[in-house]
C-alpha cells in the first residue's frame, strides 16, 4: 500500500495535483491547486459570477477582495482550493499530454515574473499564454464544527482525519458543459492520494437545488439527513472515497 501524500508535500510540489482534462463538450482545461499568484485571476472569476450562482455558494464571499486574501495566505492544511483553467483564446489550445512537473515552483518560492502583466487572468507556466478560471472547487481538510455535529445527530458520526469538506462553484458560461463532471474525479483522486476516506458537502446542498443534488448523486454521494437553514431545507450528503 502506498504511503499517503501529506499536504506539506503538496505545498512543496503543487504540480502533483495538476492534470490536463477535457470537459464533457470536449473543451480542454487544466486542473490544479490555487497558487499564490492567482489573485487577479480568481478575483476576476468571482466578480463575474451571477447572483444565481452566488446564492448556491456559502463558504466565503465571492469577490476580488476575498480572492486576494485566499492567495496571500495559502495554507493547504487549512484550505485546498482547486481551479479549472481554460485558455483565454479557445482557438489556441495545447495538445493532449502530461504537464512537466519541474516547472512548478513550491509555494514558498518567489513567483516568476510573468511576461503578461496586464492580463487579469492566470498565465500558463508552460506556454505563458493567458488563462481564465472556469471552475473553483474548494476543499477543506477535516470537518467544520456545524457539519460534524449534524452528522452525529443523523447517526452518522465522522472522523476528522479521514474526511474533507467540499464546496464547488462553476462559472456561468461553463454551466451544463461537463466541466464540473470532468474536474470532480480528478479532485477525488487527489484526496484519495492524501489518504482521505470521506467527502462531505460544506453546509449540505439546498433542497431547491435539484441540479446540484443530481451532480452529487451521480458521483455516489449518499443522502444521510436533512436540516433547515434560513427557511430552506438542506440535504447532508457524504461520499465514500
Amino acid at each position: 500500500m502506498n504511503t499517503p501524500l501529506t499536504l506539506d508535500e503538496v505545498a512543496r510540489e503543487p504540480a502533483r495535483f495538476t492534470a490536463r482534462l477535457r470537459a464533457g463538450d470536449g473543451s480542454p482545461f487544466v486542473a490544479r491547486v490555487l497558487l499564490g499568484d492567482d489573485a487577479d485571476a480568481l478575483g476576476h472569476y468571482f466578480d463575474g459570477l451571477s447572483q444565481s450562482v452566488r446564492s448556491m455558494y456559502g463558504p466565503h464571499p465571492l469577490n476580488a477582495e476575498h480572492a486576494a486574501k485566499l492567495c496571500a495566505h495559502i495554507d493547504y492544511r487549512r484550505l485546498l482550493p482547486f481551479l479549472a483553467l481554460v485558455d483565454s483564446d479557445p482557438q489556441d489550445t495545447l495538445p493532449q499530454g502530461e504537464f512537466p512537473t519541474q516547472d512548478y515552483p513550491p509555494q514558498d518560492a518567489a513567483p516568476a515574473e510573468s511576461p503578461i502583466r496586464e492580463f487579469r487572468g492566470a498565465v500558463c507556466r508552460e506556454t505563458h499564454k493567458p488563462q481564465d478560471v472556469a471552475g473553483y472547487f474548494l476543499i477543506r481538510p477535516g470537518l467544520r464544527d456545524g457539519d460534524r455535529k449534524r452528522y452525529v445527530g443523523h447517526g452518522h458520526p465522522l472522523v476528522d482525519d479521514e474526511c474533507c469538506t467540499f464546496a464547488p462553484c462553476v462559472a456561468d458560461a461553463w454551466q451544463q458543459r461537463g466541466l464540473g463532471s470532468a474536474l470532480f474525479p480528478h479532485v477525488a483522486a487527489c484526496l484519495r492520494r492524501l489518504g482521505r476516506r470521506r467527502l462531505v458537502l460544506w453546509g449540505g446542498v439546498r433542497g431547491d437545488n435539484p441540479r446540484g443534488q443530481h451532480f452529487y448523486r451521480k458521483f455516489g454521494f449518499r443522502h444521510v439527513g436533512d436540516f433547515a437553514d434560513g427557511g430552506v431545507t438542506n440535504l447532508d450528503m457524504v461520499l465514500d472515497l
